[in-house]
């Protein structure tokens, strides 16, 4: 049967309606994958908002308040971007005093808090802030001592006298020195 233009012109118009009905078909299925996946991003990042949790009133209520400065022996939580320097200057209007917390609280290293850790705040007297007074040449390192209180102990409560200190003894970490290590303590 020979095919008349009309019979052409029929399919190729049919074909053209098949292939809009499949266009508007793909377009659907990927217009409801689309939504599909948006939903899913919206939720999840309600749902991570959600378990974050609030920093509001009621989480910090749970927390023990931090002493007042008037009121030591007391714990402070340390806060993001502390030091102990400021917190000695904080509870003492003292930085340099900062080697007492930590000889309070046995840390290895004066740079070794992190935020939320909690500290003992000891009360200081005037007279035992660092210890007996170092007045010889040399000095033998105990348990438990730093370079700078050594040096407040030997230059009248100037711990930043440990540069000197390191210096003269070929001391190049004053954050490691060992029990019955012999410091020269230079007048």
């Amino acid at each position: 049967m020979p095919r008349t233009k009309k019979d052409a012109t029929s399919y190729i118009n049919r074909l053209e309606q098949e292939v809009e009905n499949n266009q508007s078909k793909l377009s659907l299925i990927l217009g409801i994958l689309i939504v599909i996946v948006a939903g899913i991003l919206f939720f999840n990042y309600f749902q991570d908002q959600k378990n974050k949790g609030d920093v509001g009133p009621a989480q910090t209520t749970q927390q023990q308040p931090d002493v007042a400065p008037n009121q030591l022996p007391g714990k402070y939580t340390v806060k993001v971007g502390d030091t102990l320097f400021t917190i000695a200057e904080k509870y003492y209007q003292d930085g340099s005093k900062f080697t007492a917390i930590a000889q309070n609280n046995n840390l290895a290293s004066a740079d070794q808090i992190e935020a939320g850790q909690v500290l003992e705040i000891p009360k200081l007297d005037a007279v035992t802030d660092f210890g007996p007074t170092i007045t010889g040449n040399t000095y033998t390192v105990q348990e438990g001592d730093w370079l700078s209180t050594i040096a407040a102990r030997a230059y009248n409560g100037d711990i930043m006298a440990y540069q000197n200190l390191a210096q003269v003894n070929n001391i190049s970490n004053p954050d490691l020195i060992l029990p019955g290590q012999v410091i020269n303590i230079p007048r």
